[in-house]
């Protein structure tokens, strides 16, 4: 019985016994197999790991300096639009420039024209008065008449700022050339000394003697005009006097003073 039962417990104990060692031996296998496996798989998600990390890495890295760039763009766009606005404000400022640099340039132009005007009628002198007084015979004294005269040329000469005075005297042939160059001389001082005590500036006096030398033309033809009929002696007269021009510079009007015989 017992050995039935060792029997049978062998006949049982055998199986397991190599049931154990095949599972076993299954394990090992398995376990052969799958370590590779398993080591493939660990190197692959090492790797996929590593991938995704550098991808991260540059990707962050990419980020990074498109936000740079991004950055460095605004801040030039900022300058750019900084240095429109200053050149803007120059060139506004620039034709504020020109046009104040227009303005004055037609005032300066204007103002030339103006001094060229100026410049050429204080150049262009003309007669605006004449007159002539006589003297007696011999004589180099101003009569009441001759000074009547003579206050209408100093009130015309007086509002004349830049007049010239040519005063001219003269004498009959009657003496020596000597003499009456000297005679005729102080005639046309005594004219000049009468304006001067009328606030005539004597800068503007030009006085000259010519003696017994003929009167200059348009004397005799004056006279004449007045008295066509007038002889030898009243002719003669003619020449014992002074003869007074004014000359003015600019737009003036011409006169003439009363003639005094």
């Amino acid at each position: 019985m017992f050995k039935l039962r060792q029997g049978v417990i062998w006949t049982v104990a055998v199986p397991l016994i190599m049931l154990a060692t095949s599972g076993c031996a299954t394990k090992n296998y398995v376990s052969q197999q799958v370590k590779p496996v398993n080591t493939r798989v660990s190197q692959l998600e090492k790797t996929t790991n590593d991938r995704i990390s550098y991808i991260n890495n540059k990707e962050q890295s990419d980020i990074s300096q498109v936000n740079e760039r991004i950055s460095t763009t605004d801040q030039r766009v900022a300058q750019v639009a900084e240095a429109a606005q200053q050149a803007q404000g120059t060139a506004s400022r620039a034709m504020d420039e020109l046009e104040s640099s227009g303005s004055k340039i037609a005032a300066n132009s204007s103002a030339i024209d103006t001094l060229g005007s100026g410049v050429a009628n204080a150049l262009n002198y003309q007669q605006v008065e004449k007159a002539d007084v006589t003297f007696a015979y011999n004589k180099d004294i101003l009569t009441p008449e001759a000074k009547v005269a003579l206050d209408m040329i100093a009130s015309k000469i007086q509002s004349l700022p830049r007049a010239v005075v040519e005063v001219v005297g003269f004498a009959d042939k009657s003496g020596s050339s000597p003499y009456n160059l000297a005679l005729s001389r102080r005639r046309a001082e005594a004219v000049e000394r009468y304006l001067v005590m009328q606030k005539v500036p004597l800068r503007s006096i030009h006085v000259v003697g010519l003696g017994g030398e003929a009167p200059p033309a348009g004397l005799v033809a004056d006279e004449m005009e007045v008295d066509p009929g007038a002889g030898k002696a009243q002719l003669g007269r003619l020449a014992r006097r002074v003869h007074i021009r004014v000359f003015g510079a600019g737009d003036i009007t011409q006169g003439s003073a009363s003639r005094v015989q």
